[in-house]
């Protein structure tokens, strides 16, 4: 979900920062840490992708929601299922709190993100707002333990 960030870094300064990278220090997601519902993919020690989420009172109609405010995985290591094994362990988590939905938003120019919450089993609408209800993925997550 980040391709038009980084696009837009590009053009305003000539250079990208791929903020998932293998050497990311941990220490710069402290809040994600903390909330508990956030998750990374981890491969030798290595990251390979991360799922930065945070669970919300309330946003449009429901009542308990989590909000994923960013899913990127690295690029050496896109298609290979990571970044549906961190929206699964995202639904996991919503089922075991009893949280409503899961909410995101996407560009609309970003195939990859909007294939993704596709395959998620996210309604997205006008290809900008994603929405899923925590079982409409019915497999578990190889993730599920992990927080």
């Amino acid at each position: 979900m980040t391709y038009e960030y980084l696009q837009y870094q590009k053009q305003r300064t000539g250079e990208v920062y791929d903020p998932v990278r293998p050497d990311l220090d941990t220490s710069q997601l402290d809040f994600y840490v903390a909330t508990h519902c956030s998750f990374v993919a981890i491969e030798n020690e290595k990251l390979l992708g991360v799922l930065l989420a945070q669970s919300l009172r309330w946003v449009n109609d429901w009542d308990k929601v989590l909000w994923l405010e960013y899913i990127a995985v690295h690029a050496a290591h896109r298609r290979r299922g990571i970044g549906l094994a961190l929206v699964s362990a995202a639904k996991d988590f919503a089922r075991k709190h009893h949280i409503d939905v899961l909410f995101t938003t996407l560009n609309i120019d970003n195939e990859e993100s909007k294939s993704l919450l596709l395959k998620a089993g996210f309604d997205v609408k006008d290809w900008r707002i994603a929405s899923c209800s925590p079982d409409s993925l019915q497999r578990t997550s190889p993730l599920a333990g992990v927080t």
